[in-house]
This record gives C-alpha cells, structure tokens and sequence, in this order.
C-alpha cells in the first residue's frame, strides 16, 4: 500500500493499470480493491484512492482526470477550453467535468473519443502555451475565451471574472486579445460574457448574482461598496450595493456557513454576526436583501429579481425620501 500511495502522489492524484501491475497488484486484486472500496476506475486503466477521491470538489476530480488523460497522450497536446481553466484555478460552472479538452499541436484534425475531445487549432508554442505542474497548458486569455465560447453567458462570467480577480486581467485586455479569435463560432457570446464580468466579484455565487440581475433587467449595483458611518467608521462592505436607492444585497453562500466558515463548529455564530452586520447597515438608513444557492435556481430566478427589486424600491421610498442633494455646479 506505501508503494501504491507513493506512486499516486508522484502521479498527482492517480495510477495507471500497468503501474499496478509493476508494483505487484494483478488484475483479480485490482478488482477485489475495487469491491472493497479501496480503489476507484475514474476511465479505462486509470484508477484513484476512493477515500482521496471522495474528498476532491467536482473541479480537482477534474484535474486529476486531465493530468492522467495528458501525461498519456504525451507533448503533442495541449489542455484547452474549461480543461486549461481548472488546471490553471480559474472557476469553472457549468461545465462537463467528464470531458477533458486538449488541443493538438501537429495541426491535424479534431475528434471526440473515450470522454477526451481533441480540437484542431492554431497555437503559438511560445505565446498561447503554459506550463502548469509540468503540463502544457494554454495561457490564461485564451483559456478564457475557449471556455467562453463554447459556455453559456452565465458560465462564461465565472470563469473571466475569475481570471481578472486571480491574473489581473482586464476585461479590456481579453477583448483585445480575443479578436484574434473573431471568427470561432460563439465568439460573440464570449465578448459580451466578458463585457458583463468583474474582478470584484469574490465567489461563483456572487458572478452568477449579477448576471441574474443582467438576465432580469436589474440595474447593475456597485460592487463591493464599503458603508461607513457618521465618523468615517467601518460599517460593512456589501457584495451589492444600488447607491441611488441606498439599497444592498448580499449572497449567502456555503463560503459563509459551510467549509469557509470561522465558526464551523458553532455555525449559529456565523447566522448571529451576520445578523448583527445587517442591523448595522440598516442603521445607516440601507436596506438589504438577501438570496442563497436557491435563489439562483432558473425556476426561481424571477421571484428572487422580483424580490430584490421590490427592495430597492422600497429602500428608495424609505431612506431617500428626505435626501437632501448638493448640485455640483
């Protein structure tokens, strides 16, 4: 079992069969491992550590199934679309973490096989390729706009407000990087995915908020807005803020209660600072909404824009009622 577990960490997370086989397990003991729970077939002669594997999120089961598919078909590959996005930590929703995309460096023409989808492309070894835990990966931008192009406005906004939080990117660099790109089909898609993303957007949860505000004709808030009080004091910063309106919403996510969470062993102490947090924004005339996970369901999206938009309108009768404003000139 050492020489099993050394090898699987050599590997990053997996062993093929004929590795096995060279450290001494046949294929009647494979099998047996497998019934016992001790061993999972992930694809055809690649197998993990079930209790490893159980603790792996849906994106590193992900990686791992790309790094096994990769190290096989060798140097002449290239992982690509949402595949290149895990490996180099970008979010990815929405998409078939079955499927491992790779595009081929000889040029030759693109097929789909045994769960790997090989695509025919152009790439610049130097320019469009990277190296990530030894594998050839393509770089960022284009990862992006691969993944954008081929995904849904929704998921295509994870995945760049994600690389502009953790690359630094611009949406402005991605465009004009991507027109190179013009002619792929989706290429549209992918340019207003991009238009609609922002750094500031901290969570999955967050960038699918917004773009359910886009989809439901929300005005777009302030993001990241920090709320002070009389005396300059710390206040909140709220995920969403309409300051016109002197509204703010905020997304509940598992990040707050779940694995996240300071408080895991008391998550009633999370619920209660929160709470505190909200009363303390409401107490600088703001008033709040709230929506988790469920809200952003497609069957439930409109009563959850519906709601936050019923907010602001009452938040705009309540606390602007008496504004006082200053002309600028």
């Amino acid at each position: 079992m050492d020489d099993l577990r050394l090898v699987i960490e050599i590997n990053s997370g997996y062993v093929m069969r004929h590795q096995l086989n060279d450290i001494g397990h046949d294929d009647a003991t494979i099998r047996r491992a497998m019934r016992a729970g001790i061993l999972r077939r992930i694809r055809h002669g690649t197998y993990v550590l079930e209790a490893a594997w159980s603790h792996l999120s849906p994106t590193q089961r992900h990686c791992v199934l790309a790094r096994s598919v990769l190290d096989k078909l060798g140097p002449g590959y290239v992982a690509s679309h949402h595949t290149a996005a895990a490996l180099l930590g970008l979010d990815v929703y929405g998409a078939d973490l079955a499927t491992v995309h790779v595009t081929r460096l000889d040029g030759r023409s693109g097929r789909r096989e045994a769960g790997v989808v090989f695509h025919r492309g152009t790439v610049v070894p130097d320019e469009d390729v990277r190296t990530v835990g030894g594998l050839l990966v393509v770089a960022p931008i284009r990862a992006v706009f691969e993944t954008c192009s081929q995904s849904s406005v929704e998921a295509g906004m994870v995945v760049a407000s994600s690389a502009m939080r953790d690359h630094g990117i611009d949406a402005e660099t991605m465009l004009e990087a991507g027109q190179q790109f013009a002619h792929w089909l989706g290429s549209r898609r992918a340019r207003l995915a991009i238009r609609l993303s922002d750094g500031r957007l901290e969570t999955v949860g967050e960038v699918r908020s917004l773009h359910m505000m886009w989809r439901h004709a929300i005005p777009r808030p302030e993001l990241q807005h920090v709320i002070e009080d009389a005396d300059g004091r710390f206040v909140a910063r709220t995920d969403f803020t309409w300051l016109a309106a002197r509204h703010t919403g905020e997304f509940d996510g598992l990040s707050k209660y779940g694995r996240l969470n300071p408080d895991r062993s008391d998550p009633g102490a999370t619920v209660v600072a929160e709470k505190v947090r909200e009363d303390a924004v409401r107490e600088q005339l703001f008033g709040m909404s709230r929506w988790s996970w469920h809200g952003l369901d497609d069957h439930v999206q409109p009563e959850t824009a519906g709601m936050i938009q019923r907010g602001i309108e009452r938040s705009r009768t309540l606390y602007t009622r008496n504004a006082v404003h200053i002309p600028l000139s």
